[in-house]
């Protein structure tokens, strides 16, 4: 969400979900360490891809060292892709650039299995055989009635609306910072992803949203992008990697 959006909403990037909650958050209790839900996986290789399928769309060499992975996202996202979550987005553009993004992909796939033929050998990939279905939060039916009674995006509205679906799926965020603060929030209450991708990208309160989502106690796995950084493009390309490295994990 740019600048001028959030002026002429008056959203406040700060209190965006709590003017809106009936439910405060739980005190933080402490707790005895556990054995973390995704410790089977600390995938160094794996994180490696995503960034540099990042750098490939954004041309920029800072995905190298930037990308933000918090506690084992690699094994969340091939868990949720086991178990058939559900996958969700803030706007329909990410979704398109998802689908994009696995064409080009299986376009390579192609041309590297044609070459491999050639050489026998095998091609190091697998083809990512299909795209799971993505609702697209901001295109509910309620959403722009929602977001208009409450003055908030349309996106960040349909994370609300669809809240209680929000638990063990994947969250996919590439342009609307009030929708990752939302699902932080919502998070906070209980509504828990298996794995949030972060990546709105902006000079203004979409890195204040990044930063609130990589400082949380959230207990869940992430992949963001800090600074100005990040966009649908980046967001589609960590997406479609994912995918990929699950697709791998069959070979």
């Amino acid at each position: 969400m740019s600048d001028e959006e959030h002026k002429s909403t008056g959203i406040s990037i700060g209190d965006i979900y709590d003017n809106l909650s009936t439910a405060p958050v739980p005190p933080r209790k402490e707790k005895p360490k556990k054995t973390e839900e995704f410790k089977e996986i600390e995938d160094t290789a794996s994180e490696n891809k995503i960034r540099v399928s990042c750098i490939e769309v954004s041309g920029d060499i800072e995905y190298k060292t930037a990308l933000i992975f918090k506690l084992h996202p690699v094994a969340a996202g091939i868990k949720a892709f086991k178990n058939e979550s559900q996958i969700f987005t803030d706007v329909p553009i990410l979704a398109e650039a998802i689908a994009a993004r696995v064409s080009e992909e299986n376009l390579k796939h192609d041309r590297l299995k044609a070459a491999a033929v050639f050489k026998n050998t095998v091609p190091a990939s697998s083809k990512i055989h299909a795209v799971p279905p993505i609702i697209c939060v901001s295109e509910h039916p309620k959403a722009a009635e929602f977001a208009q009674k409450y003055n908030i995006s349309m996106a960040a509205a349909g994370f609300m609306i669809y809240r209680d679906a929000l638990r063990n799926s994947i969250v996919i965020i590439g342009k609307d910072d009030s929708a990752l603060l939302s699902v932080c929030r919502l998070a906070e209450r209980g509504s828990r992803p298996y794995l949030i991708l972060g990546f709105p990208a902006g000079i203004g309160t979409q890195n204040d949203a990044k930063k609130y989502l990589a400082d949380s106690d959230l207990e869940t796995p992430l992949i963001t992008m800090p600074q100005t950084k990040g966009g649908i493009e980046a967001a589609a390309a960590c997406f479609v990697e994912l995918m990929k490295i699950y697709e791998d994990s069959f070979l």
